[in-house]
């Protein structure tokens, strides 16, 4: 009997493609995957209406763990202060389903991507003794990527110090329809200037990655001193994006990252449109009609349900 592992991820609207992504999900993992921990942002208290995800969470009822946070954090830099209060906490992303589950592992996802592969399997079977694996790095951002120092397979050696990364932020321009954030505006982050590695854009992309829980459980708030992943960080006047924390601050304690080509397995937009599509009206109902054509086709889905 393979390993049982749990899916998490956290939903701000888009019900016909959290739908399309749980569907493709459990069509091809399905196999894999014990608990799904379905965690509704807060909008109601904020007088958003973000849809109803009645239909699918009713469809996949055994597996599904729905919560919703009794606070609306969305994308709000961490309040580390407050992360022993457990509603604040558990209002950070993903940290709800990170707490609950008891599995070994965990795959994060976003509620945006679509699955056309066995992604878990291939996941477990190359994820070796590293502490999580997916898609490494946030290139589309950072300089070192443009300057062609680095990459999404390089982020282990390219390891500048303080003095080299603040040059390449403040001379490297970012190709047409990029940008670069800003991390020394108003100046730079003291953590930066001590240790310049892992780069403000490492990560491991949150669209679908998988962590071993028996390692990172035990090292992660609330049980460890790890940021949480989820969490959002507020760095001068930009902010370092969800799991960029977390995944520095295991690296220095010298657990390690597998980069690895989900795309063979999935879709997600690269670099990633899921903020654009949700606050823009026509991007968002662009991309909920796509999705909508797709359950009609692969799910029998009828708009009358």
């Amino acid at each position: 009997m393979s390993e049982k592992i749990d899916v998490i991820l956290s939903v701000c609207g888009k019900p016909f493609q959290t739908a399309l992504a749980l569907l493709t999900l459990e069509r091809e993992c399905g196999h894999h995957i014990d608990k799904i921990y379905f965690i509704e942002e807060n909008t109601k208290s904020q007088d958003i209406d973000a849809g109803c995800h009645g239909w699918v969470l009713d469809k996949l009822k055994d597996k599904i763990v729905h919560y919703v946070p009794k606070q609306w954090n969305y994308c709000f830099p961490l309040e580390a202060e407050k992360l022993d209060d457990e509603d604040y906490r558990h209002s950070v992303r993903y940290q709800y389903g990170w707490e609950m589950t008891d599995k070994d592992h965990a795959l994060i996802i976003h509620n945006d991507v679509y699955f056309h592969g066995d992604v878990v399997g291939a996941m477990l079977d190359n994820m070796g003794d590293n502490i999580c694996i997916g898609h490494v790095g946030q290139c589309w951002y950072c300089p070192a990527a443009f300057a062609g120092k680095c990459d999404s397979n390089k982020h282990m050696d390219y390891r500048p110090d303080f003095e080299e990364l603040n040059k390449l932020y403040k001379t490297t321009k970012a190709p047409e329809g990029y940008h670069i954030r800003a991390y020394y505006l108003p100046t730079w982050d003291s953590r930066f200037v001590k240790q310049a590695w892992p780069l403000p854009e490492c990560r491991v992309n949150e669209w679908c990655a998988l962590i071993d829980m028996k390692k990172a459980r035990k090292l992660t708030v609330p049980h460890g001193r790890v940021t949480p992943f989820g969490a959002i960080l507020g760095v001068g006047k930009q902010i370092q994006d969800v799991s960029c924390e977390w995944f520095r601050e295991m690296h220095m304690r010298g657990h390690l990252c597998e980069n690895f080509d989900i795309y063979q397995y999935m879709h997600h937009d690269v670099p990633p449109t899921g903020q654009v599509t949700l606050i823009t009206k026509d991007k968002y109902k662009d991309k909920e009609l796509e999705a909508l054509e797709k359950l009609q086709a692969e799910f029998d889905y009828k708009l009358e349900q």
